[in-house]
């Protein structure tokens, strides 16, 4: 029988869902439907305190990442762990996941920064396709569904595929698909990744689209083939193939990080930074692996500042850090 220390070193992908049926899922879907997000907002209070007060293991989680933010960062605006708000971000987070695949996700509730937004757009303008990795901090469907729906600054449909685990949420993920046959038309899951996958993705590339997958969760399949990187303050395991699927597709490379810009509010609105990786893989087989990992080491600085602006944001309720 396993103890609380063997259920913490659980890998992510084997935890399990928390639904135990579509009915909640699709009664979100209908709320979302008929009522403004003022007022989902105002529901998801008592719903994510009930999940607070049950959820232990998430508690424990939250817990565990603020303490590192605290202990990582002197003088950081967060002096004790709270780990409530986390939680009703998710919860908000959850609803804006629904409502973009709803159709109510609009390009005016996204606020674009000067950064590297402009490069990225001019590439696509082109028709050149890149690799978007994004995170589970904040709201990584933000952008796909705003693709999905052409609403971008782009003059022309662009074809985007995702790369995501469609095991733990699998639930979550069918009712999204019933809704609207949109969500999975070019989903791939990142168990199936094989050639016949990537030469998807390479297709999708070579028709000036986006690929897009998440660099924070490590694979099921290849629990132990990772990348080790100090994030705040301690060693944590970053997916390899999430970075050397770059190299493979040998395409320009950005981050992009969707984050609310308050934890609470009655109309969301969402910060959009994007930057470009230096990293470019016009190289022999033996130097791709260095260079994934130089681009691991990229998107770990990025991702370890941006926990530390919005700790609130960070939706990976489970042991980061164990390795």
């Amino acid at each position: 029988m396993k103890n609380q220390d063997d259920k913490k070193s659980l890998h992510w992908s084997q935890e399990k869902e928390v639904a135990k049926s579509n009915r909640p899922i699709r009664f979100l879907v209908w709320l979302v439907k008929i009522l403004p997000f003022g007022v989902l907002a105002f529901i998801a209070l008592p719903v994510s305190f009930f999940y607070w007060i049950f959820s232990k293991r998430a508690r424990i989680e939250a817990k565990r990442y603020q303490k590192r933010i605290i202990a990582f960062s002197e003088g950081h605006s967060l002096k004790r762990p709270r780990t409530y708000p986390q939680v009703l971000s998710f919860a908000l987070t959850l609803v804006e996941k629904v409502a973009g695949w709803c159709g109510k996700a609009s390009l005016e509730e996204v606020v674009f920064h000067d950064d590297d937004i402009a490069g990225l757009n001019e590439r696509l303008c082109r028709g050149e396709g890149v690799m978007l990795i994004g995170s589970h901090l904040g709201n990584m469907e933000l952008l796909r569904t705003l693709a999905t729906y052409n609403q971008t600054s782009v003059d022309k449909e662009l074809p985007v595929v995702a790369i995501m685990d469609m095991n733990v949420t699998a639930r979550f993920n069918q009712t999204l698909a019933d809704l609207n046959p949109l969500y999975k038309m070019d989903l791939i899951s990142a168990s199936d990744i094989g050639v016949d996958t990537v030469e998807k993705l390479q297709d999708c590339i070579a028709r000036g689209g986006l690929v897009v997958i998440a660099g924070d969760r490590t694979s099921a399949n290849a629990q132990d083939r990772n990348f080790e990187k100090d994030f705040l303050g301690q060693k944590a395991a970053f997916p390899y193939g999430s970075f050397f699927l770059a190299s493979i597709l040998n395409a320009s490379v950005y981050f992009v990080f969707a984050l609310r810009q308050k934890t609470f509010m009655f109309r969301p609105k969402y910060d959009m930074i994007v930057k470009k990786s230096s990293i470019e893989f016009d190289c022999g087989r033996k130097e791709r692996i260095a260079r994934s990992e130089k681009l691991c080491g990229e998107y770990v600085s990025l991702l370890e500042k941006y926990a530390m602006e919005r700790p609130f944001q960070w939706y990976n309720f489970f042991d980061f850090w164990s390795i």
